[in-house]
């Protein structure tokens, strides 16, 4: 029997730039872009430092923040689609549309007209044998004999035809 090695730590994302994943590398490296770009743009240095220390915190804590399990990047997008929504649901059952095919009535009566006897036999048998048509009928089988005879079912279940004997009539 061959042995399969089963991969192990599916939760965790691979690791591509060094021990950063490619998604916490473009986090940090855009954060330390526009930090870069900020201080070589604006003169005053303090308010260059003071943008690029708010950037670099915001690009680490996409980067490594989780709450409860969840990366924050996930959790703000959560965030933003529930402030987007309604926040009321009202729930409206879809009802199925039904689309009758008048061809396919026609089809059905086309293909019973070319079924041979063997399939008409087999039918018959199959619907006799499932119970979708009973075997005796009582009024076909009275008409003939004018209420001499009657269905008898016995307790296993056997039906037979036997004549009927009314007492009350004979005396």
């Amino acid at each position: 029997m061959p042995q399969f090695q089963v991969p192990q730590f599916i939760e965790e994302k691979p690791k591509i730039v060094g021990p950063l994943t490619l998604t916490q590398f473009f986090y940090i490296g855009g954060a330390a872009a526009i930090g870069i770009l900020a201080f070589y743009t604006i003169n005053i240095p303090f308010l260059s430092f003071l943008i690029a220390a708010i950037v670099g915190a915001v690009g680490l804590s996409l980067a490594f923040v989780k709450i409860n399990g969840l990366p924050l990047p996930s959790l703000i997008g959560a965030a933003l689609t529930y402030w987007q929504k309604p926040k009321r649901y009202a729930w409206k059952r879809e009802l199925p549309t039904v689309t009758i095919d008048a061809s396919s009535a026609e089809r059905i009566h086309v293909m019973r007209q070319n079924m041979s006897l063997q399939e008409k036999i087999k039918t018959a048998a199959l619907n006799v044998t499932t119970g979708a048509i009973p075997l005796f009928r009582k009024k076909d089988k009275q008409r003939g004999q004018r209420n001499e005879y009657q269905v008898v079912s016995y307790l296993t279940g056997e039906r037979r035809l036997a004549k009927r004997v009314d007492y009350k009539e004979n005396t």
